[in-house]
């Protein structure tokens, strides 16, 4: 089978085996509208060393490590303390493909053609789907584990022709579920590769969590997800908010709630928790930006600043800590504004640590910065400047005042012994 159709759309079977690198070859099987196979990046990237938690052939040793969990299957946990913003892994799709109910044979068709090391990664990946759900074990795996990647990054294929794929990550799909994930992923077409990167310090032993949905969410919407999606119910802090141990992996655990028999008090924390994650979803729509405050004199100069760091407390209490860059960033640029080398400094070490691997583009335009700010930043220090300016007007309209009223009290008011 090389081709099938799929309500009028012609996809082809397509094998990319990518130069080897020490050693490694990666093949990625995939199932591609035609049109996008002349997208791919020419030439073909090297094949990156693939996740391991072994120790021979590495220069340092492997961060995280792969065990069994209580109630979750397999999942990652640090091997050693990881840093806000480190690269924990990053790693090949094993198979990428539209999303669509294809016949059975496509899907084993696509995992015969991965050589069987990664054929044997792939089918002892999680699989929530049951058999009157999908036909084919390949296509349950896909449906429980496929992240959204994009290959038409340039918008090159038409709206009305274009279509959600998703990869499957043997390695990287082993981290499990959290309402306050510790880790996130991005996507990179040029390398055709995710990375699994933290979002805040992960300390030894701890797990690795990234999200299955959207964490702004209200809590029960995202059990709800979960539940459909993924067929289980979540029990990170944020959501078992009775700390109750989840022995089921599939139900959960009754004990740990539900809206009917939740005291009001627990009702009401589960509530200031959906409203904190409601506020910090909609944040910077409906408070004061970067933007719009450096030029407007008339707004305080702490305005952005407190505001921001308003929602980092927020985003700490919430765990929402891929929310947080943003806040950091403009918060750095405030502080370049008022000129406070001290403050940039702080604030601009943060933003090159955390966005290392998020955005490599804007680490590396901040650590140029910090080589010497009042140098290479624009309009260095612009707010303090015209502050100082409003103040001179000041003190010059001041001394002018003082001056005409030279004389002005003795007018009005002659000395009693004057003729």
């Amino acid at each position: 089978m090389e081709t099938c159709t799929l309500d009028g759309r012609v996809y082809r079977l397509h094998a990319i085996s990518l130069p080897p690198s020490d050693g490694e070859q990666a093949t990625i099987s995939c199932l591609l509208n035609p049109d996008l196979i002349p997208l791919l990046p020419n030439p073909l990237p090297p094949t990156c060393p693939p996740p391991s938690t072994s120790t021979s052939n590495r220069a340092s040793p492997p961060n995280f490590s792969i065990l069994q969990t209580a109630h979750k299957g397999a999942g990652i946990f640090a091997a050693r303390p990881i840093e806000a913003g480190e690269l924990i892994m990053r790693e090949h799709p094993a198979l990428i493909l539209p999303t669509g109910k294809f016949p059975k044979e496509v899907y084993d068709a696509l995992a015969d053609r991965l050589p069987e090391k990664r054929r044997k990664e792939l089918l002892a990946m999680a699989n929530a789907r049951s058999k009157e759900e999908c036909e084919s074990e390949v296509e349950g795996i896909v449906r429980t584990n496929a992240l959204m990647l994009e290959l038409d990054v340039k918008g090159v294929i038409p709206e009305d022709r274009r279509e959600v794929y998703g990869g499957v990550y043997p390695f990287v799909n082993r981290a499990n579920h959290s309402c306050g994930p510790n880790a996130a992923i991005k996507w990179d077409l040029a390398s055709l590769t995710i990375s699994l990167y933290a979002l805040r310090d992960i300390a030894e032993g701890e797990e690795i969590c990234k999200t299955y949905v959207n964490p702004a969410l209200p809590r029960a919407t995202r059990m709800s997800i979960l539940q459909k999606n993924y067929r289980f119910r979540c029990d990170c802090p944020w959501c078992n908010i009775r700390r109750v141990p989840c022995p089921n992996p599939d139900q959960g655990s009754e004990s740990a709630g539900t809206e009917e028999d939740f005291t009001p008090s627990e009702l009401a924390q589960i509530a200031s928790s959906d409203a904190d994650r409601a506020a910090l979803g909609s944040w910077i729509y409906t408070h004061p930006g970067y933007t719009k405050w450096w030029s407007d004199i008339a707004r305080p100069d702490s305005l952005v600043i407190s505001s921001h760091l308003s929602a980092l407390s927020l985003i700490e209490k919430e765990g929402l800590h891929g929310l947080q860059n943003l806040f950091v960033e403009e918060i750095a640029m405030c502080y370049a504004m008022l000129g406070s080398l001290e403050g940039f400094r702080e604030w601009g070490t943060r933003v090159v640590k955390l966005c290392k691997v998020e955005d490599p583009d804007m680490a590396r335009r901040f650590e140029e910065w910090l080589e010497d700010p009042e140098r290479r930043v624009k309009r260095w220090g612009w707010r303090k400047k015209q502050r100082e300016q409003q103040s001179g007007k000041k003190r010059t309209a001041s001394a002018d005042d003082d001056e005409a009223m030279e004389g002005v009290g003795s007018f009005l008011f002659p000395d009693e012994d004057s003729d």
